[in-house]
């Protein structure tokens, strides 16, 4: 299936801004599960880009996606010089602001910040669900340079949602340079992961930025029976400027399905088909390889 891509300069609608549009949940269908990823720029300017968010959540929820996922650091911005300033708790302002919003909208919503929990900050991913949860993944593999200002994640969470219906999804989430260590997606894949989301704030971009996700995302997915879905952070952020780029691999090709490359803030729609997925991950099925794996040795 072709997927729908959408590429827009920013802007928040008039309906959105005064709460206007209020959708039911979309039921799951697990044939055509709709995800929505976005490249965006993201300034120091917490409040232009929760605005950011927004706008392209409801874009997203207009066209029945379930979940929208952003970049690293969307929230706050990717700035290493100030992260102190930018960063705040979770449960926090910027996470109540999220969590509401997808309430409103029925999407689940991924989005990046910097946690600050006593002394320490975090790379943070937080996970607002349409029933008002909101959890968190830890970056745990921060770079060699982010290591001098932010602490390791110690959890490999997986994020579970339902239906009215009892339809569910499982995903995960990757952040940057965790992708780069397979054991990540397979610990995910074993704890019944069917997505994993992997939020990006990249220098390289474009179709270079493709071309090197292909060398091992598409491995990800395919070695671990799941779909990986990435998007990147783009515009200039302190001293460096980021790349753009958006990418989803096939579990049972390893693949690119669809990909988006652009300048500019945009979304990209793609329906997965979890149907399948769960038929690959069967007992009967040889293509899921971690089910033959020696659990003696490793």
């Amino acid at each position: 299936m072709k997927p729908w891509i959408f590429v827009s300069l920013v802007f928040v609608f008039t309906l959105s801004l005064f709460g206007c549009y209020s959708p039911k949940v979309h039921a799951f269908e697990m044939e055509r599960f709709r995800i929505a990823l976005v490249q965006m720029d993201a300034t120091r300017g917490k409040e232009n880009n929760l605005k950011k968010i927004e706008h392209f959540a409801t874009r997203a929820s207009r066209n029945k996606a379930q979940i929208i996922c952003f970049p690293e650091l969307s929230i706050t911005g990717y700035e290493r010089t100030h992260s102190l300033a930018l960063a705040e708790a979770v449960p926090g302002k910027s996470s109540g602001t999220v969590s509401k919003l997808s309430q409103r909208l029925g999407i689940i919503i991924l989005a990046g910040l910097i946690e600050k929990v006593r002394d320490e900050l975090y790379i943070t991913h937080m996970v607002a669900f349409t029933d008002g949860r909101v959890e968190i993944y830890r970056k745990t593999h921060p770079g060699s340079n982010e290591r001098v200002v932010f602490s390791q994640g110690n959890a490999l969470p997986v994020f579970h949602a339902e239906d009215t219906r009892g339809n569910g999804v499982t995903f995960a989430i990757g952040i940057c340079y965790d992708m780069h260590f397979p054991e990540i997606a397979a610990v995910y894949s074993l704890k019944g992961a069917q997505i994993l989301f992997a939020p990006h704030a990249s220098p390289l971009g474009g179709e270079r930025r493709i071309a090197v996700w292909n060398r091992y995302l598409g491995a990800r997915a395919y070695d671990n029976t799941l779909y990986v879905a990435a998007c990147n952070h783009l515009g200039r952020n302190g001293t460096k400027t980021y790349g753009s780029g958006m990418g989803i691999w096939d579990p049972g090709t390893a693949q690119l399905l669809t990909s988006f490359v652009d300048g500019e803030d945009g979304i990209l729609f793609y329906d997965l088909n979890l149907a399948a997925l769960a038929k690959k991950r069967g007992k009967k099925s040889k293509r899921f390889f971690l089910k033959d794996r020696r659990e003696e040795l490793y």
